[in-house]
């Protein structure tokens, strides 16, 4: 039995473990877990603040960034011009009243801050008085615009020494501050975060403009010039008995030349070959001139664009032949293949580079300066035709309206020239050549009126200049009509006018009437006009006035449509009109166009 007792208690003392945590190891063991608990939490909580911050912070450097490129982006005299003065003595980051400073003097921040800049301003009631973000130099950007909480943005231009006057012996650049603020995330005393952001702006001697110059860039002059011979238009519409037949337009060829010159020189020029367009029931459908072939230049080396464009030269353009169809009634729209031209646009022209396209211009310039030119000839007859075989009489075909194949070609020239000690002038002329024009031909199988020789009106050997200059040594433009005659019926045979600029022309009434009888059916046959006439546009205008080369800023000159109205062509067969067609006639205004402004005054 001892032996016994003594094994129980050496048992007992090998295995005193057992007997679990005491009150005190478990109130030390929370204690530390709860510890570690609010550290952890603490922890996330100071990186959820300073993410926060983080963000807020990063939208704050992308206003203010945003700022200053909007800032950078203004002319430099709205730099120069500064805030609003009337704004001044309420802004929290002025001070004023600085000793040794003249009354009325701002500074930024403290006395030690630079001066600010300001103008008498009436922003916003004058909207050109205004220019964000400098005036006005303050706003708000908040959570609306997608940014984390609400800003508020500042900006300041300051400079001590803005001209060499006074105690300045050289001058300062402008520094422009922008400063964001907002109620965030950081840690400041007062709750208020902000960031600062500064740049400095200076404009050397040399053109300055809000216009064309934001910053000084060396002086040019500037100079403007477009030349048009125009595409001519002739509809006829209407209708015809048993003919899907709504309209006909033919169309002439057209020119025109375009330069613009300053800093950077551009220019574009174009030739339109002669067309037609024929609407049914179905719609329209276009033949000849489906597009047009164009020239592109300038001499920004930025760009892709070349310094010299051309298009080829030589016959170009399938012909059409069009028909709206009613049996063996027709109506014709048609205009002949392979006209003929070529556009240039070049910037420095002379040797490879030529310019104008030559011939039918002048000779080639070799000054190296900028040139455009185009030219644009008719190869054959575009008319509208009428095939009147399907009515109760068969009268054959009749040539409604016609236009021949001019003798010349239509051109175009623009051109800067240089005058020695002077800025010299930009050129441009405007030439155009018609074919004859014909409208209101009998059919065919039927018998004319004595003297009728197949038509109502008829223009002929037509041809028109117009030229204007503008830039010192410039001459006065000119319109000049150098040939053309318009022949009439008057009812018993045919009288003429002989085109020329002044004066021009202006006839009413003319009417051919004339009944018959084709294959034993009575037949009448009315063309006519209310009034036919030279369409009035101002001749030439030039700013200033005067005679002789002097300086002009801006000339035009211009010819009118040498053949505008609108003509009816009416047939009866048996009292029944079948035909009833209205024939308007549009041939463009020739146009040339000249300005010329002085370099901007240059900075100090």
């Amino acid at each position: 039995m001892r032996k016994s007792s003594l094994f129980v208690r050496i048992h007992a003392r090998l295995h005193d473990d057992e007997r679990g945590f005491s009150l005190i190891e478990t109130v030390i063991a929370i204690t530390i877990i709860f510890g570690s608990l609010i550290t952890l939490a603490m922890s996330a909580s100071t990186g959820f603040r300073y993410v926060g911050m983080g963000r807020e912070k990063q939208a704050a450097n992308q206003i203010a960034n945003q700022l200053m490129e909007q800032t950078r982006g203004l002319a430099f005299t709205k730099i120069a011009q500064g805030l609003q003065t009337s704004g001044l003595s309420s802004d929290p980051y002025l001070v004023t009243s600085c000793a040794g400073d003249a009354t009325g003097t701002y500074r930024y921040e403290t006395c030690s801050g630079g001066k600010v800049v300001s103008t008498n301003f009436n922003c916003p009631t004058r909207a050109s008085d205004c220019s964000a973000p400098i005036v006005p130099n303050n706003g708000t950007i908040g959570a609306s615009d997608s940014y984390p909480v609400d800003y508020e943005w500042r900006t300041y231009v300051t400079n001590n020494c803005p001209t060499a006057t006074g105690s300045c012996t050289t001058v300062d650049p402008y520094k422009v501050t922008v400063i964001v603020e907002w109620e965030g995330a950081g840690t400041a005393a007062d709750g208020i975060q902000r960031v600062t952001t500064q740049s400095l702006f200076h404009s050397p001697s040399g053109c300055v403009s809000s216009q064309t110059h934001p910053f000084a860039a060396p002086c040019q002059p500037f100079f403007y010039g477009q030349a048009i011979a125009p595409v001519g238009r002739i509809t006829v519409s209407g209708t015809v008995s048993g003919v899907d037949f709504t309209s006909g337009v033919i169309t002439t060829t057209g020119a025109d030349s375009t330069l613009q010159i300053e800093q950077v020189s551009s220019g574009q020029g174009s030739w339109t070959q002669s067309g037609t367009e024929l609407t049914t029931s179905s719609g329209t459908s276009l033949g000849g001139a489906t597009t047009d072939r164009s020239t592109a230049a300038d001499s920004d080396p930025s760009g892709t664009t070349p310094s010299y464009s051309a298009t080829a030269a030589g016959a170009l353009g399938a012909g059409s032949n069009q028909f709206a169809t009613g049996g063996t009634t027709l109506v014709q729209v048609q205009n002949a293949a392979s006209d003929a031209g070529q556009a240039i646009s070049a910037m420095s022209a002379g040797g490879s580079y030529a310019c104008p396209p030559v011939p039918p211009l002048s000779a080639l310039e070799t000054d190296l300066l900028p040139c455009g030119g185009a030219w644009a000839k008719q190869a054959g007859i575009s008319r509208v035709v009428g095939h009147f075989h399907g009515f109760a009489a068969d009268l054959g075909d009749a040539n409604i309206v016609s236009v021949g194949a001019p003798s010349a070609a239509m051109t175009t020239f623009a051109n800067r020239t240089a005058v020695t000690g002077q800025n010299g002038n930009m050129q441009d002329t405007a030439d155009r050549t018609l074919g004859t024009i014909q409208i209101g031909g009998l059919p065919d199988l039927m018998t004319s009126p004595a003297g009728y020789a197949g038509y109502l009106v008829r223009l002929s050997g037509y041809h028109d200049t117009v030229v204007s200059t503008a830039g010192t040594s410039a001459g006065a433009p000119s319109a000049t009509i150098s040939a053309g005659t318009l022949s009439y019926w008057n009812g018993t045979g045919y009288s003429s006018v002989t085109l020329s600029t002044l004066p021009t022309y202006s006839l009413s009434n003319l009417l051919m009437d004339y009944t018959t009888t084709v294959g034993g059916h009575g037949v009448e046959v009315k063309i006519a006009t209310d009034s036919v006439s030279m369409e009035q546009v101002p001749t030439t205008s030039t700013t200033p006035t005067g005679s002789g080369s002097i300086t002009r800023t801006e000339t035009q000159a211009t010819v009118g449509s040498p053949l505008m109205g609108s003509f009816t062509y009416q047939i009866w067969v048996d009292g029944s009109q079948v035909v009833d067609l209205t024939v308007d006639v549009a041939l463009g205004t020739l146009t040339s166009k000249s300005i010329y402004q002085p370099a901007p005054t240059a900075a100090s």
